[in-house]
């Protein structure tokens, strides 16, 4: 677990980075008033990343949450030819941002946080059907990894398991 913790950490600072590079004055001036601001302004970064860069559009929708992936992938293959070509940190950290956004606005009460007991201070999970995820830490596995990693797959079993289950315990994925 703290191996995801680290992982996390080093996401959102690789993040800020590569984002600032791309942004570097309107970054640079951003001040982020809470967690929900933040990552909705990372996911917001997934979406122009994922147009500009992969001709694909994210919409919020579940069914997006497909492209995505496809988009992921793509990144694996180019890390796997080269790994140093790929920024994985903050595009993983941007991607799992806009996952958490999707979970959080089709979920009831779904919602984000900072920190989290498991996954440790910074580590941005995401609350919802009686557990915790980490969706940046699933699109980092998923660009390191591969498709065994998928992220849709991700999503559907843990949104099947959750809706099986009346009083989930608490679980982190």
């Amino acid at each position: 677990m703290q191996l995801v913790v680290l992982i996390v950490a080093i996401a959102v600072i690789f993040a800020m980075r590569f984002l600032s590079g791309k942004r570097k004055k309107k970054s640079s001036e951003k001040k982020f008033k809470n967690t929900d601001e933040f990552v909705q302004w990372l996911a917001s970064e997934a979406v122009n990343d994922a147009s500009q860069q992969n001709h694909v559009e994210l919409d919020y929708s579940i069914e997006s949450i497909q492209r995505v992936d496809d988009v992921l992938g793509g990144l694996h293959k180019q890390y796997v030819k080269n790994a140093s070509s790929v920024v994985v940190n903050g595009l993983a950290t941007t991607y799992g941002a806009y996952l958490g956004e999707v979970i959080r606005r089709s979920e009831p009460g779904a919602k984000w946080k900072r920190d989290d007991p498991v996954g440790g201070e910074k580590s941005y999970p995401i609350s919802w059907g009686g557990g915790h995820s980490y969706p940046m830490a699933w699109c980092y596995r998923r660009i390191v990894n591969g498709s065994e990693d998928n992220v849709w797959a991700k999503y559907q079993a843990l949104k099947d398991r959750r809706s099986k289950s009346p009083s989930p315990a608490p679980q982190t994925e």
